[in-house]
């Protein structure tokens, strides 16, 4: 598939579709900080891109030490005392968006057999229950341990012994609740003795938007700029707002496409631009979801009397450690950095949430001259001082 680039120099970071580095929610330090005691919390806006979590508490059982809080390993619920071994406790995370790579331990699990009264003893039990934005569940992945066991989506502590942790339970598909419902397995008393649990800080790795863009594209045809853009899936989806800009930071709305709303298969968009200018146009779209919130596309940019060459380096002459590329229809795959000699020269492409791409030789470049070229585009000669 070939793409259409905007690509510039010391303006990138990775996209965050399947973020490699982990998204974080630390009990301990994440804004607004778990107020003790409380049986709802909200964070808003944690990791890129954003996602709010939503958190609530419910189910018999009595408090005490101000349960649950926040301590340097999670939300921790140090005592909860239960009338029967029936009764649970259920721990509600709800994330505004699905999330990707989520996991989590779950520390300090007990079977206490060790009190004079058996209908003291208590034997601490936890399902997790999770599905994803349609109501699918999800299965959690446990990993096998000492001093628990574990069947489908349920573990429970079976060794008379200290309390044992469960490092980590992991999700490998998307999810957006999930329930950990904590209570007593079938060794507990008639009136077990309180006990708890902490649930450790949570990781996951990207986010899965409302609607998931496979392209957004531009190209000229006669007088006008047509734009065309493709969706994967679209879940409470309103509609795209068209933006365009001449510099890259000032858009202004060009028109609205309604979307689909809600679709599991592709969809087809196209908006049509009949006041471009003869020079750079820059294109963006808003996507509007029916609740209010936005998702910006990735910038694409379109020359639009086709007078810029099809590959474009700058700054040239460069410094040899980072290369801005302005593109047209390139494949990045086959994309090749030569010396003169034809010596291929290793690099990686980075791609920002703007559409910015810049291009990072594995090691810094030498002075010299360079060749940039890719099959069917006039190769470009890069100089480095």
């Amino acid at each position: 598939m070939k793409y259409g680039y905007l690509l510039s120099a010391g303006l990138f970071a990775l996209l965050n579709f399947s973020s490699a580095v982990a998204q974080d929610l630390d009990f301990n330090t994440t804004m607004p900080l778990y107020p003790d005691g409380a049986a709802s919390h909200s964070y808003m806006g944690i990791g890129t891109p954003a996602v709010n979590v939503d958190i609530s508490v419910s189910g018999p059982g009595q408090f005490s030490n101000a349960s649950p809080n926040r301590t340097g390993t999670g939300l921790s619920t140090p005592s909860v005392d239960f009338n029967s071994p029936s009764e649970t406790k259920n721990y509600s995370f709800t994330f505004g968006d699905p999330v990707t790579g989520l996991e989590f331990s779950l520390i300090a699990l007990q079977y206490k057999i060790d009190f004079t009264n058996p209908q003291s003893y208590y034997q601490d039990k936890i399902t997790i229950i999770a599905v994803d934005e349609f109501g699918n569940s999800v299965t959690p992945v446990i990993p096998a341990g000492t001093g628990y066991i574990v069947n489908g989506n349920e573990i429970l502590a079976n060794t008379p012994s200290p309390s044992v942790d469960v490092n980590k339970v992991r999700f490998l598909t998307k999810v957006k609740t999930v329930t950990i419902v904590f209570g007593n397995g079938p060794m507990a008393g008639a009136d077990p003795r309180p006990q708890g649990f902490t649930i450790g800080d949570m990781d996951w790795t990207g986010v899965v938007l409302p609607v998931e863009l496979s392209y957004f594209r531009a190209k000229s045809i006669g007088s006008v700029v047509q734009l065309t853009w493709e969706t994967s899936s679209e879940r409470n989806a309103r509609y795209f707002s068209v933006e365009h800009s001449l510099n890259v930071s000032d858009f202004t709305p060009i028109g609205r496409v309604m979307a689909s709303g809600d679709a599991t298969r592709r969809q087809f968009y196209s908006f049509v631009d009949d006041q471009s200018h003869q020079m750079t146009n820059y294109y963006r779209l808003q996507q509007v979801d029916r609740d209010g919130s936005t998702h910006y596309s990735k910038i694409i940019a379109l020359r639009h009397d086709n007078r810029l060459p099809d590959l474009a380096v700058y700054p040239n002459p460069s410094d040899g450690h980072s290369i801005g590329l302005q593109c047209n229809e390139l494949d990045p795959a086959t994309l090749q950095l030569t010396d003169l000699t034809g010596q291929k020269i290793a690099f990686r492409l980075e791609e920002s949430a703007a559409g910015h791409i810049t291009l990072l030789p594995q090691k810094t470049l030498k002075t010299g001259v360079y060749i940039l070229h890719a099959p069917g585009l006039k190769a470009v000669r890069l100089l480095v001082h």
